[in-house]
């Protein structure tokens, strides 16, 4: 990835930007490997000691405080030929505040069915280039900092185990009048690991997104109410019918999107229901295992 991102740093140089790699580093005890890493691709470094999701994002805003712009991309992603150069010019020909573009799950051919190409990790989300249909998410992203500065904004720390803090802070800076925008060759890659191959890593990534869910609309809306509370649960009886009917149409990508259904709707009953016990509402129901991969 470092190669990758070093060349197109080098590459955009011809049309007038500037741009520099920061590798920011959030193991648990830092890594010499990383740092070597970065010194061999000439790129900063910087340790991030506090773990957490918000952490590092936050570590990201400090760094880029008097940067025009801030690009996400996280350590399992591989940008596609020409990623940087169509982020930079997609929010320039859009003035746009924040440009999110496509990420696209990679498994090897001879994955299990019911990955489905890669699919079920990360269902394909696309739409016309231009004003972004819902809220964009910090793995492939373009952020201008005046936008950040102008707010005030950060990522909230409550969510540093739970995930979830991407959602909240780009829907707050939406709710503040940023513009955002989509840019479909602004395409990244994302490599999986051997545990996101396992049906018990499905399980567990889609109890994560359910949990992260139910924080990040708390937040936001302060509370569920009765009409989304019926269409999250309104997954169980759904996953049912997708599981079932995989059965009869001999499709296992169809059983793995049921599984998916039914995690995240424990997922997100679970955390909810403890939220509403708990003195502490974002710690999510996993505890520590919650957030073991940093972005």
């Amino acid at each position: 990835m470092l190669t990758e991102l070093v060349r197109q740093t080098a590459e955009v140089r011809s049309s007038g930007f500037t741009a520099e790699v920061l590798l920011l580093d959030n193991s648990a005890d830092g890594h010499s490997g990383v740092r070597n890493c970065a010194a061999r691709h000439g790129v900063r470094y910087r340790r991030v000691p506090r773990r957490g999701f918000a952490q590092v994002r936050n570590a990201a805003l400090n760094a880029a405080a008097d940067q025009d712009a801030l690009i996400f991309i996280d350590d399992d992603e591989i940008p596609a030929v020409g990623w940087l150069r169509a982020l930079l010019e997609g929010a320039n020909t859009h003035r746009a505040d924040v440009v999110w573009g496509p990420v696209r799950a990679v498994v090897s051919a001879d994955a299990p069915r019911w990955l489905a190409g890669g699919r079920t990790l990360r269902p394909e989300w696309t739409q016309p280039d231009g004003p972004l249909i819902g809220v964009a998410a910090s793995n492939n992203t373009l952020l201008r900092m005046a936008m950040v500065r102008k707010t005030g904004l950060s990522f909230e720390e409550a969510f540093d185990r739970c995930g979830g803090e991407d959602t909240v802070f780009f829907s707050k800076l939406a709710a503040c009048g940023a513009r955002m925008v989509w840019i479909g060759a602004a395409a990244v890659s994302e490599m999986q690991d051997a545990d996101r191959l396992t049906l018990r890593g499905l399980v567990a990534r889609w109890c994560r997104h359910g949990a992260a869910s139910a924080a990040t609309e708390r937040t936001l809306r302060g509370g569920w109410g009765p009409r989304l509370t019926a269409r999250r649960m309104a997954r169980v009886p759904r996953g049912v019918a997708r599981i079932v009917g995989s059965g009869v149409l001999r499709d296992p990508a169809r059983a793995a999107a049921g599984i998916e259904d039914l995690a995240f709707a424990c997922g997100w009953a679970v955390a909810a229901a403890r939220m509403l016990l708990s003195t502490v509402p974002h710690r999510g129901f996993f505890g520590r295992r919650t957030c073991d991969g940093v972005k």
